[in-house]
C-alpha cells in the first residue's frame, strides 16, 4: 500500500517535471553541490555563488544565492535587460567588498608599521568604500525586489 502510494507519487512528479522540460519550462531542482536551474548549475564555491553552463564552465560568479539563481530565471526567460542590470550591480557589489577588505587588511600592516600618514589615507578610502557598498546593496535589493515579479510570472 504504502509502496503503491509512494511509486505512484513518483511517476506523477516525475511526469509533471518531464512535461516541464518539454515546454522549455524552467525547473530548479535543489541538489547536494547547489542547484540546477534550468540548463546552469549554481555552486557555493569560495564564498561566492558560481553559476555553470552544461559543459560545468563558470559563466558568472555572484555574492548571493539569491542574486545567481534569480540571474539564471531572467537570462533563461530572455529577460535581458534586468539580468545584465543585476550582473553588473552585483559585480559592483563585489568589487566594493574585495576593496574594503583589502583595505582593511592594509590598514592593519600600516597600524603595524605605525604609518600614520597611510593609516590617514586608508581611513578615508574605507569611509569612502563603505557608503558606496551601502548604496550598493540597496540598488542590488531594489533590482532584485523588481526582478521577483518577472520571475514569479515564468515560475508560474
Amino acid at each position: 500500500n504504502a509502496t503503491e502510494l509512494v511509486s505512484e507519487y513518483v511517476k506523477h512528479w516525475a511526469k509533471e517535471q518531464a512535461g516541464k522540460l518539454v515546454k522549455q519550462e524552467i525547473v530548479i531542482i535543489p541538489a547536494k553541490w547547489g542547484f540546477q536551474v534550468g540548463k546552469y548549475s549554481v555552486k557555493e564555491q569560495n564564498q561566492t555563488w558560481a553559476v555553470k553552463n552544461v559543459f560545468n564552465e563558470v559563466i558568472n560568479n555572484f555574492t548571493s544565492k539569491r542574486s545567481a539563481i534569480t540571474w539564471c530565471i531572467l537570462e533563461q526567460s530572455q529577460f535581458y535587460k534586468t539580468s545584465d542590470k543585476l550582473l553588473s550591480q552585483d559585480t559592483k557589489l563585489s568589487k566594493l567588498m574585495q576593496d574594503n577588505t583589502n583595505y582593511s587588511y592594509t590598514r592593519q600592516l600600516a597600524v603595524k608599521k605605525k604609518d600614520l600618514f597611510m593609516i590617514d589615507v586608508l581611513d578615508a578610502r574605507l569611509a569612502e568604500t563603505a557608503v558606496l557598498l551601502g548604496s550598493a546593496k540597496i540598488e542590488l535589493e531594489k533590482t532584485l525586489n523588481s526582478a521577483k515579479y518577472s520571475v514569479d510570472r515564468v515560475l508560474k
